[in-house]
């Protein structure tokens, strides 16, 4: 379990997060949802280590993720970017083996056993000697789940994820995300693609102006403030 308690994150005089209380549960699915500029990406940033000054406390379990070292965190915590970030100098199999010898320090054999099996579990081993630049955009995606999931952590985050992708490819994302679901790991997702939500069962958290509005966690409903785009959210609306 991820817990965040009293969450800000402000850069000089404006505040980006405000006061964020969320717990993202072991084995399931929850979703940071709210307009463009609502604070979600900044969120999952804050738990992956990106925006490391922030006011509050994230715990995965008992553990405050500031006492982790980096390695320590990129062990817990996968991240996937919503532009992916793949090494484009190396191939797919040697993106999910780079990491794991320098955080995890283990052999490139037995890094590349593990790499190949990630592919394996995400449909996409064929590619494994290909060039980044050879791949499409949701096969590239999918390379940099396998990547993160290469380090074992409790917890994926997915920013965006659908950002970039056509229907028949966000339905595979989706199969893809129950899969990990269903081996135990949690996943949380910045989106504001209602049709994904609507495919997965999840908690979910409505951001606006860097504020939770609202919380659905499993049928009960918390609402704490109402907005008119909250209300779009709430009729499964795409955001514009």
């Amino acid at each position: 379990m991820i817990y965040a308690k009293n969450l800000s994150v402000t850069a000089g005089s404006t505040a980006i997060l405000s006061d964020l209380s969320f717990s993202i549960r072991a084995g399931g699915v929850t979703f940071f949802l709210g307009e463009s500029g609502a604070g979600k990406t900044t969120v999952l940033r804050t738990i992956a280590g990106l925006i490391p000054s922030y006011e509050g406390q994230i715990l995965i379990g008992n553990r405050d993720v500031k006492e982790l070292s980096p390695d320590e965190r990129a062990k817990h915590i996968g991240f996937v970017f919503q532009t992916w970030n793949l090494f484009p100098h190396l191939t797919v199999l040697q993106n999910c083996t780079q990491p794991q010898e320098v955080v995890l320090g283990i052999s490139s054999e037995d890094a590349a056993i593990e790499g190949v099996r990630m592919l394996e579990l995400l449909d996409i081993q064929a590619h494994a000697n290909k060039q980044v630049k050879e791949l499409s955009g949701g096969q590239q995606q999918r390379v940099a789940i396998a990547r993160a999931l290469c380090l074992h952590p409790e917890l994926l985050l997915l920013d965006e994820p659908t950002s970039a992708l056509d229907p028949q490819t966000k339905r595979s994302l989706i199969s893809i995300v129950k899969k990990l679901a269903e081996r135990g790991i949690s996943v949380a997702i910045s989106t504001h693609d209602m049709v994904l939500v609507g495919a997965l069962e999840g908690d979910k958290y409505f951001l606006d102006s860097g504020r939770i509005v609202e919380e659905s966690l499993g049928n009960i409903v918390l609402s704490i403030q109402k907005t008119p785009r909250l209300y779009s959210f709430l009729h499964h609306k795409e955001i514009e």
